[in-house]
């Protein structure tokens, strides 16, 4: 339309990406081929015994720009050039009119998320760990069958040998390999049966009776799915810092204790770790600093008791789980995504909610809906000052989205992320250095550009992996608090002791029917902070009790919190199952 030319292109990573092209004015004529040779490069087909297609065979490249060899030992990187050309494994042919066109691929090799994967290979380090399969597949899922005994086990052992997701791992058990009449083992027939299996495999119903649950069925009902696999994670499965709370209290209900990582274990390994409970609990560090940190803020602003410093304890919270589940996705477009929906999940409600305030009460402006009254509304201090962590927030997990959407940025935090994160409290403390003396001591404390430093604090504390770590990012919180909070020396120590925390203590060890109030306060500690203000301010007016007001806040939060997420699960499973009935006969998910 705009008159440019579109060049479709195919290659291979052993070919620095590209072998061939399809020139822009045989597109329309010739789309299901690949095209001609790059300029300094051939093609050729070489015949295959198993191909009895005339014309098929492999598609063979040679071209300067083919690799030097493959490398299996640091010595073979000194040897020179041991490869001339490159048997792609993919099956093609050459057309009357000169194109090449690719028709399939030869059937001990697949290639996943841009890897080609030697199938002989995997079944070769499998067998020398005692385990007889046959793997086949196609270009979205690795079908490995287990002849007899146990599959239990083997998607992690595929995954120690092959770096694809476990979700793209199949495994089936049979009791012998499916053979073609020729005696030749039946890979299409695997296929299918894995797919079979697949939809065979019944629901997890969602709201499933918790006594006598399972790891997966726990998975299904916190994060509203209707089905889960045993080599599925929770953070494969789409699980964040909301959902992350519930999920982390009910498996340690379940296997006694946490094992450390365990959003990123599999189903299987953890179904494995039961021990029977203790009198004490375990509780994620962050999980049990949300829920102190929102009654803080709920107890001060109903003057049940003065202590502030809550809001910004829960902004390192949230810089913390951010590192963890929005950045800690493997792909670009993923990570830029995760952060998006996790700015949706909180700015909507508020947004929804604020507008009702808008409507209904005074004290509020339209800067307030939108989450910009930092840098629109008013610089009196008043009402509509009252959700400025909700704009903090949103605001910060917007320019990262922006930022993680440029592939160098990406690329660098991917290869460093401790130093990367130590750079973004850095530039943080900068440009509060560079503002601060503009404003007074309160806006100071609330405004994003200015208060950003505590949420990086909270993602430093997440990359820290070793004691010297740790020890920078200690001595950063040591010297960027105190004094920042001006006469308020109390608020300061409760900060760097909240992520001093983050920083050095995974868990804490709490009775267990503390537990069960600690963690439902904990996931519902933005509904609490979006509400807590006129709840407090009717109950105090009605009673006098500023305490009734904070328990009346807190409790009125927790239960819109445990309606919503109840209601975002089943709208969750009923599309999930949607998707399901209208997913094609044989796909594997």
């Amino acid at each position: 339309r705009d008159g440019w030319d579109l060049v479709v292109m195919y290659g291979q990573t052993e070919a620095t990406a590209r072998m061939a092209y399809l020139p822009p004015d045989l597109v329309l004529s010739h789309p299901e081929t690949i095209g001609v040779p790059i300029p300094g490069g051939s093609l050729r087909i070489e015949p295959i015994e198993d191909v009895v297609d005339e014309g098929v065979g492999e598609l063979v490249y040679e071209g300067p720009n083919v690799m030097l060899g493959y490398a299996e030992v640091p010595a073979d990187l000194a040897a020179g050039r041991t490869t001339w050309e490159l048997r792609t494994g993919d099956l093609g042919r050459r057309t009357a009119s000169g194109l090449y066109e690719v028709v399939g691929r030869r059937s001990r090799f697949v290639k996943l998320f841009g890897l080609r994967i030697d199938l002989q290979r995997i079944e070769e380090l499998l067998a020398g760990e005692g385990v007889e399969v046959r793997c086949t597949g196609d270009d979205q899922h690795l079908v490995v069958a287990v002849v007899g005994g146990d599959g239990r086990d083997v998607g992690a052992l595929v995954r120690r040998h092959v770096p694809v997701p476990l979700s793209a791992v199949r495994v089936i058990v049979v009791g012998a390999l499916p053979r073609l009449v020729n005696g030749k083992v039946d890979d299409c027939a695997l296929v299918s049966l894995a797919a079979d299996t697949l939809q065979a495999r019944p629901p997890v119903a969602v709201g499933a009776p918790r006594t006598g649950e399972g790891v997966a069925s726990l998975f299904a009902d916190v994060l509203g799915l209707s089905a889960v696999e045993e080599d599925e994670t929770f953070v494969g499965l789409g699980g964040d810092s909301l959902s992350y709370v519930e999920a982390s209290v009910r498996l340690e209900d379940l296997l006694g204790t946490l094992p450390a990582g365990w959003q990123d274990r599999t189903i299987s390994e953890l179904e494995g770790r039961r021990t029977p409970p203790g009198c004490l609990k375990r509780l994620e560090t962050n999980v049990v600093l949300r829920a102190v940190a929102i009654i803080m803020v709920v107890g001060t602003h109903a003057g049940s008791f003065e202590q502030r410093g809550g809001a910004h304890v829960l902004l390192a919270i949230a810089g913390y789980n951010i590192a963890r589940f929005q950045l800690g996705v493997a792909e670009r477009r993923d990570q830029v995504r995760a952060l998006l929906t996790s700015a949706g999940r909180v700015a909507v409600p508020a947004a929804g909610w604020i507008a009702l305030l808008v409507l209904f009460t005074d004290g509020y402006g339209i800067p307030n809906i939108f989450l910009v009254n930092g840098h629109l509304g008013a610089m009196a201090f008043d009402e509509r000052w009252r959700f400025w962590f909700i704009e903090v927030l949103v605001q910060s997990v917007l320019v990262l989205a922006a930022a993680f959407s440029i592939r160098p940025v990406q690329r660098l935090e991917a290869r460093r992320p401790f130093a990367f994160a130590i750079g973004v409290v850095l530039l943080a403390l900068a440009l509060r250095h560079g503002l601060v003396e503009h404003l007074d001591a309160r806006h100071r404390t609330v405004q994003p550009q200015t208060i950003t430093w505590v949420l990086a604090l909270g993602w430093a504390a997440q990359r820290a992996a070793t004691v010297r770590q740790r020890l920078l990012v200690s001595a950063l919180v040591l010297a960027s608090v105190p004094g920042f909070f001006f006469g308020e020396p109390v608020r300061e120590a409760l900060i760097v002791c909240g992520v001093l925390l983050l920083t050095w203590v995974p868990r804490l060890a709490l009775p267990r029917p503390l537990d069960r109030v600690v963690a439902p306060i904990a996931s519902a500690s933005l509904w609490i902070y979006l509400t807590h203000w006129h709840v407090h301010d009717t109950v105090t007016r009605w009673t006098s009790s500023p305490l009734l007001g904070t328990v009346a806040s807190i409790a009125l939060g927790t239960s819109i919190w445990w309606v919503g997420s109840r209601a975002a699960r089943r709208r969750r499973h009923s599309a999930s199952r949607t998707a399901e009935r209208g997913r094609p006969a044989g796909q594997v998910l």
